[in-house]
């Protein structure tokens, strides 16, 4: 796989001139539905294939190329928009989102707002809902700041079940962080699974404690999984058919146009019953790879299940045939399996290297049996250790099944050494990462105190692993952190912060890793539909592809990288459809 693209794309030239000609067969039929000229159609074929216009009849595009060209396509029926030089492109996409999660917390659950870390405020956010709902048998929400709790020594004592238990004694509580790796809990939910001073740590997770050895609250990673296992929080379809409605409101507004769906691990029939009645009343205008969960002890069997059942819902716009596995934890929960020790900061001692909750032989098992019948495998690994590892199970499966064209994807992928990043480009194997963590935020703040200013500062080599032939698509890991591709771009290309209120400080990590702004473009849209084994319909603005097409109001490939963030969204545009007009 090539360096950016990753991918041979056929078909004519924008600007060639021939594509006008591709689309005769259709314009003699139906002219088109919407012309857009007088842009800058960025194809995404190459980065100097630029066109002025576009038709599109129905789902697809009829017609790229030159103003004078397009006028063939408008008919009576069409609506032409003047684009007055505006950037268009193909639609943005995210190739790890965990939708629509923000939108079921704000509507049912607890929400605390993006960026509160203050204990006292996030008490009282739990307290107020806790009161509004006296008939909940599980309170549930998220999410909250690790950051929060940092010590001075950089130690970090996490939150406490006691102030929890002040709140509500006798039903559990359970909150999230960020980073969907930890939860706090107050005392009913730590007695329910069974979690006492005596409880040792599982393997691939924690349970902090106090100075006497008992539980304090914070459980990270397969620590979190023995209460999850114990304690169901109730979803509904019904309601998770309104959060989805609103999160595509805001993909749209944003230019989004597709995703690789991570839902919630053990609801993924109500996510798939949910998305299919959008999808039969032709409200669902978000085109997804739909992950299911593989988790520790499962076999082929088990997870193949799973498969089977949401199959029953493939469409075009809503797809299936990945598994999603979650090999090792977070950094700043020293739950990131490394090959090299935390530091006692972590409060792990001296010689802590973290360990998954994965059986080695079982996880190879399974990656291999999911690769021989042809299934895609989705690995989360953070720390090098869980990245080798990764790689290891990718190589046995193409050593045991012959090499195929398997798309097998690692997720994050903060910490990779050099050999690792020349095996990746070797196997193919895809990279999907995450640009907006790619600068001195407060969780890189963590990430020092646990690992080292010089490891943490030599996290998410980009540029390396282009130059050295990765496969790299971009995905948010949203809700995590915000799921803007604007900010995820202008983060890709100057490795600092894109907020207003930062972004003119100096907030880099190794900035010698920034990309273009084309190569930032491709990862967030081409790049994921390749992911997602889309890239035959969608990716590139050419004739025959479905119109999934966003339009900015500059050009992004030429204004100040500064002002990507601040470029608003026009127009998004899902399989023909305009279904977001700034």
């Amino acid at each position: 796989m090539a360096a950016t693209a990753g991918m041979t794309l056929t078909g004519v030239s924008g600007c060639s001139g021939n594509q006008g000609a591709q689309g005769s067969a259709a314009k003699e039929e139906a002219k088109a539905t919407f012309v857009f000229k007088n842009g800058v159609i960025q194809t995404l074929v190459a980065e100097d294939d630029v066109a002025e216009a576009v038709a599109i009849a129905g789902e697809d595009i009829v017609y790229v190329g030159d103003n004078e060209g397009v006028e063939e396509f408008v008919g009576d029926d069409t609506k032409v928009i003047d684009l007055e030089g505006k950037f268009l492109c193909p639609g943005l996409m995210d190739g790890h989102l965990h939708g629509p999660q923000p939108y079921y917390e704000q509507m049912f659950q607890i929400s605390i707002p993006d960026g509160c870390m203050d204990n006292e405020e996030y008490l009282r956010i739990i307290r107020e809902f806790v009161e509004a709902h006296p008939d909940d048998e599980v309170y549930y929400g998220g999410a909250f700041m690790q950051n929060a709790y940092l010590q001075p020594d950089g130690s970090n004592p996490g939150p406490q079940a006691s102030d929890l238990d002040a709140i509500c004694a006798d039903k559990p509580i359970m909150i999230r962080d960020v980073s969907h790796h930890a939860y706090w809990v107050n005392s009913k939910a730590l007695e329910i699974a069974g979690i006492t001073a005596e409880t040792e740590d599982p393997d691939g997770g924690v349970i902090a404690r106090d100075a006497d050895g008992n539980p304090s609250g914070l459980l990270t990673d397969a620590a979190k999984n023995m209460v999850t296992k114990k304690i169901e929080v109730p979803y509904t379809v019904e309601n998770m058919q309104a959060a989805y409605e609103e999160f595509q409101k805001y993909c749209h507004s944003v230019g989004i146009t597709g995703l690789t769906n991570i839902n919630l691990k053990g609801e993924e029939m109500i996510h798939a019953e949910a998305l299919h009645n959008m999808d039969e009343a032709g409200d669902l205008h978000l085109r997804q790879r739909f992950l299911v969960w593989g988790t520790p002890g499962d076999g082929y069997d088990e997870v193949k299940e799973l498969l089977d059942a949401v199959k029953e819902y493939d469409s075009d716009m809503f797809t299936t045939g990945t598994v999603k596995i979650v090999y090792d934890g977070v950094t700043e929960g020293a739950t990131a399996v490394m090959l090299e020790p935390y530091s006692p900061a972590a409060g792990k001692g001296d010689n802590w290297y973290a360990t998954s909750d994965w059986d080695k032989d079982n996880f190879n098992q399974l990656v291999s049996d999911l690769d021989k019948e042809g299934y895609q495998v989705h690995i989360h690994a953070i720390g090098d250790g869980a990245v080798h590892d990764s790689l290891d199970a990718y190589e046995k499966a193409r050593e045991d099944n012959g090499g195929r064209d398997a798309r097998h994807t690692m997720v994050h992928v903060c910490a990779i050494t050099d050999e690792d990043i020349e095996r990746a480009a070797k196997l193919d194997v895809i990279s999907c990462l995450q640009f907006l963590w790619m600068y001195n935020d407060p969780l890189c703040k963590l990430e020092t105190a646990f690992i080292g200013e010089e490891r943490a500062m030599a996290m998410y080599p980009s540029k390396n692993m282009l130059e050295a032939g990765c496969f790299i698509s971009g995905g948010s890991d949203g809700a995590v952190t915000p799921y803007d591709k604007r900010l995820e771009i202008e983060t890709g290309i100057t490795r600092n912060s894109p907020f207003p209120e930062e972004e003119d400080t100096d907030m880099t990590r190794w900035p010698e890793q920034g990309l273009t702004a084309y190569q930032m473009l491709e990862i967030y849209s081409k790049n994921v539909a390749f992911e997602n084994y889309m890239d035959d319909i969608i990716g590139t603005v050419e004739v025959g592809k479905k119109a999934d097409l966003v339009v900015f109001e500059n050009n992004l490939l030429e204004i100040d990288p500064t002002e990507i963030s601040d470029t608003a969204v026009v127009y998004t545009i899902s399989n023909g459809d305009i279904v977001y007009e700034g």
